[in-house]
């Protein structure tokens, strides 16, 4: 899977964290010009490219009271069948640099899946997972990945890239 991702800052509009971080969690989440962000935090959010710019969303449900799916990630394959669509999910590109899982950073180049949903008047973004590949099996410990190309370091080598 992917419970974290790190992006570069210089993509998103101060005002855009400030929904998000306080002054002090901004600086603690900072590293360099890149900014992380995890599930685990208070308000997950993920940065989504739009044709006006990146911005921010809600990543995923974690309250009780919202009739949303209470989780951070979409299987694909339940998006295909449909399971999604009384969200009327619309697929979005995460404006990622690395993603995280199990202590474990790897590069997402090209971004990261996701799907934007809406429900009455509230907008979330789920990160979109598939079937691991062995390789990623192997190296993060875990049997969904995100979608997206992802490059795994390879101690010794060049990188692996799936």
């Amino acid at each position: 899977m992917c419970a974290g991702i790190s992006f570069f800052i210089d993509k998103i509009e101060p005002n855009e964290l400030n929904q998000f971080f306080t002054r002090g969690e901004f600086e603690k989440q900072r590293r360099g010009d890149l900014v992380e962000t995890f599930f685990w935090q208070d308000k997950p959010f993920l940065p989504v490219e739009e044709e006006n710019g990146v911005h921010l969303y809600h990543w995923g449900n974690r309250e009780k009271l919202l009739r949303m799916p209470k989780t951070g990630w979409a299987k694909f394959e339940s998006v295909q069948d449909g399971a999604w669509d009384w969200l009327a999910p619309k697929m979005v590109k995460v404006a990622s640099a690395f993603g995280y899982e199990k202590r474990k950073w790897f590069k997402t180049p090209q971004g990261l899946r996701a799907i934007k949903v809406r429900y009455h008047n509230i907008v979330r973004v789920y990160m979109l997972t598939r079937k691991a590949s062995s390789e990623f099996v192997h190296y993060i410990g875990h049997d969904r990945m995100p979608m997206g190309e992802i490059i795994l370091p390879r101690i010794g080598r060049d990188a692996l890239k799936i």
